[in-house]
């Protein structure tokens, strides 16, 4: 993520277990061939320095034929934008945070996708030969530029040389971008200097905040480009470090290796391919690209963007632990993960995830890239709580599941968990759907993408008000009180028919003093709203069991505790 200048030389200084800098990110990439669906995957967690920031979600609408545009950033940087300019959606901070846009992730009509950025750090000598530039590009900027003005990630490639050969670069950064045919890593070490590689279609990619492109041929321009004194530089200054006879750009440029980020690199590695990486060790150079152990979904990507060193002896959960910088770390802001499918029309050629607040409390919730629109409280603006606004409702979830992640935080994780199942399971059936009607006719296959977003969200954010309300009314009645003492953690609520369309289930009420029944085959489950027991018939048989809460009526809706609702 961001790197405010006038912190820059602290920063790198910062970077240890327990006094590492808050201005981070983790990033996902996902080749085509051993993905679950055959898209292409990037994603990627934006993390701030605060934890409560205001991000948005919005479409920036094609422009024809008007000249004399600009993309201005804070600090006097300034691209003249072309006279028609592309349609895209983008996530960016809320207007008056002063630091410029941070669009975050955008996905524009010609299929281009971009993440960006990880900020990266240099060794301190390849700063002092070739300084960053003030008032020249920066994140805040570049994700808008592309995808206002690009049609293919090579494309994005070389513009973004282009500008930092003649304006430079005021950051480290890594930035990746996608289309229907290839996938690239791009790499600024410098004021000028920079290295572009196109990602492998059968590999796998997790790292931290750390610049990770490692032997290249300079001779393979299919596969990688780069700044044209890259290499000389280099030599000249004495900074080349070979292996095997190769330039490896990692040892030669990137700062060394450190906890901070090294260990996300490393634990991303652990999650997808276990069998190829052991102990975490500092100074390993972890690879960027290897073959994960089985196909990796777009779940499977937001698992790892809310890791928290499960299961190792760096886990979360470990008091020791508490200062180690995890992937999922509570000042996340946006988490994307975009599926680029081949299978798409171009101008719909992305599904985007989008989570606000912290991925391990919150909810990734999809949209098909063409969207007209966004829902309303994605838009919602401004730094200070708006609980109209989609980043406050699932932000306040999140803060308050973090005052006790086992008591508070794995009833609010196992409901996002079958909400975020069923949604995946919910867009193969839609993407159908989509791709049908725009064969027909793509005005109306647009429209389809656009109402089924605002469903999602708007349900969603229904959603994420009741598992609030809940959970503050669970959080204070304990308030207090010492919870070993009192029963067991927090059970979240899911509606009946959210729970029957889940599990595949029918429901049916006839009249206020009859049962509900879930049916699904044989098996029927017969429901009294206020009563603890209910009754299952399957096979003839009858028998009566107990929920661990009595399901309720809100507003006419019935909810039932989550235990139940995964046992069906």
């Amino acid at each position: 993520m961001r790197r405010f200048r006038i912190l820059a030389v602290a920063l790198i200084a910062a970077l240890t277990l327990s006094t590492a800098s808050a201005f981070a990110c983790t990033a996902v990439y996902v080749g085509k061939d051993v993905s679950t669906d055959g898209s292409t995957i990037l994603a990627r967690s934006e993390d701030q320095g605060t934890g409560a920031y205001n991000k948005m979600f919005v479409v920036v609408d094609r422009v024809e034929n008007v000249p004399g545009r600009t993309i201005d950033d804070v600090n006097g940087f300034s691209y003249k934008l072309p006279a028609t300019t592309y349609k895209y959606t983008m996530v960016p901070d809320y207007s008056d945070a002063g630091d410029g846009t941070y669009a975050g992730a955008c996905t524009n009509e010609y299929g281009l996708s971009i993440t960006a950025t990880v900020s990266a750090y240099v060794k301190p000598e390849i700063e002092e030969v070739d300084p960053y530039v003030e008032g020249s590009l920066r994140e805040a900027a570049l994700t808008g530029i592309i995808a206002a003005t690009c049609k293919t990630a090579k494309d994005g490639v070389k513009l973004l040389a282009d500008i930092i050969e003649t304006s430079g670069s005021e950051e480290g950064n890594v930035i990746m971008l996608a289309d229907q045919n290839e996938a690239w890593i791009f790499e600024v070490y410098s004021g000028h200097l920079w290295a572009a590689q196109k990602m492998p279609t059968d590999k796998i990619a997790v790292f931290g905040n750390q610049f990770m492109i490692e032997t290249v041929d300079p001779s393979d321009t299919e596969n990688f480009m780069h700044h044209k004194d890259l290499f000389t530089t280099a030599d000249k200054n004495g900074w080349t470090q070979k292996v095997d006879g190769k330039v490896h750009l990692a040892l030669t440029f990137a700062a060394p290796r450190e906890d901070y980020s090294n260990m996300r690199t490393w634990m991303g590695h652990r999650l997808l391919a276990p069998s190829t990486v052991g102990e975490y060790k500092t100074e390993t150079m972890y690879p960027l690209f290897y073959n994960p152990d089985k196909k990796v979904s777009a779940l499977d990507a937001m698992d790892v963007l809310r890791n928290r060193y499960e299961g190792t002896k760096y886990d979360g959960a470990l008091p020791e632990n508490k200062g180690l910088r995890f992937i999922g770390v509570e000042r996340q802001s946006q988490i994307h993960v975009i599926q680029v499918k081949e299978n798409y029309p171009a101008e719909i050629s992305a599904l985007q995830w989008l989570a606000f607040g912290n991925a391990e409390h919150s909810v990734f919730l999809p949209n098909f890239s063409g969207i007209n629109d966004t829902y309303s409280a994605y838009k919602v603006d401004g730094e200070r709580p708006n609980y109209d606004g989609a980043y406050w409702k699932f932000k306040r979830i999140c803060a308050l599941a973090e005052q006790n992640r086992s008591f508070y935080g794995q009833g609010v994780r196992d409901y996002w968990n079958l909400y975020e199942e069923s949604l995946y399971k919910d867009m193969q059936k839609a993407e159908k759907q989509m791709i049908t009607l725009y064969a027909k006719d793509p005005k109306a296959a647009k429209d389809y993408i656009t109402k089924l977003h605002m469903d999602i969200a708007k349900k969603a954010c229904f959603d994420a008000d009741y598992l609030y309300n809940e959970l503050l009314y669970f959080v204070m009645d304990r308030n207090g009180r010492k919870l070993d003492r009192i029963g067991g953690p927090f059970v979240a609520s899911m509606a009946i028919r959210d729970a029957a369309h889940i599990k595949g289930y029918s429901v049916k009420w006839t009249a206020k003093d009859k049962p509900i029944t879930l049916t699904k085959g044989s098996t029927v489950y017969s429901i009294i709203p206020g009563d603890l027991e209910y009754k299952i018939a399957k096979n003839g048989a009858t028998t009566t069991e107990k929920m661990s809460e009595a399901p309720r009526v809100e507003k006419g809706i019935t909810y039932l505790p989550l235990d139940f609702v995964s046992g069906l």
